[in-house]
């Protein structure tokens, strides 16, 4: 079988690959937002209980025969070790990008999905398709597809702009440059 290793990110020379996010969250509370560009992610299709999760690796099932396993290790790596067991695996690290979201006011803002009954593929904004995981208290991890992912980190900005008790702005407010004056 061929391996797609020219689509993994982490065959490609270092500094030659950057995070479709960078941009727009290079200003953004990290409270709120986070960048989750750098974690391996694999699309995983066949008999998911074939699927060994190691240290530093957790599947997501979105069916029973359709899931992603999100990793810290070389994802081509990972990739060759589940085909080994017989399953379809993909890297799509380049295809997706990662943002991790804090405040379950603001994911109700985000999606009309049920934030319990995550992990979940479904709407974001109401036409992006991301998969949605839920963490720990109100921390949310969302992938999208990384040709998107500019805009739905601007407009997730947006939205936890227009929510009290937060400090995310979508540019550096000018009255607050040095002096108070605006240039």
């Amino acid at each position: 079988m061929t391996l797609l290793d020219f689509l993994s990110p982490s065959r490609c020379e270092p500094g030659t690959t950057a995070s479709p996010l960078r941009r727009a969250l290079a200003d953004a509370d990290s409270a709120v937002v986070q960048d989750l560009w750098p974690d391996g992610k694999l699309e995983v299709r066949g008999d998911l209980g074939l699927v060994v999760p190691r240290a530093g690796e957790e599947l997501v099932q979105l069916t029973p025969r359709r899931g992603y396993l999100l990793t810290q290790d070389d994802p081509a790596d990972v990739v060759a070790r589940l085909r080994e067991v017989g399953l379809l695996a993909y890297d799509a690290t380049g295809a997706l990008a990662g943002i991790a979201i804090q405040g379950e006011q603001l994911m109700r803002r985000l999606t009309d999905l049920d934030l319990d009954e995550l992990p979940a593929a479904g709407p974001l904004l109401s036409r992006v398709t991301a998969v949605i995981l839920r963490d720990e208290g109100e921390r949310f991890r969302v992938y999208v597809p990384q040709e998107l992912a500019h805009d739905v980190a601007v407009a997730v900005l947006d939205a936890a702009a227009g929510l009290a008790n937060t400090e995310v702005r979508l540019k550096p407010d000018p009255s607050e440059s040095e002096g108070g004056e605006v240039a």
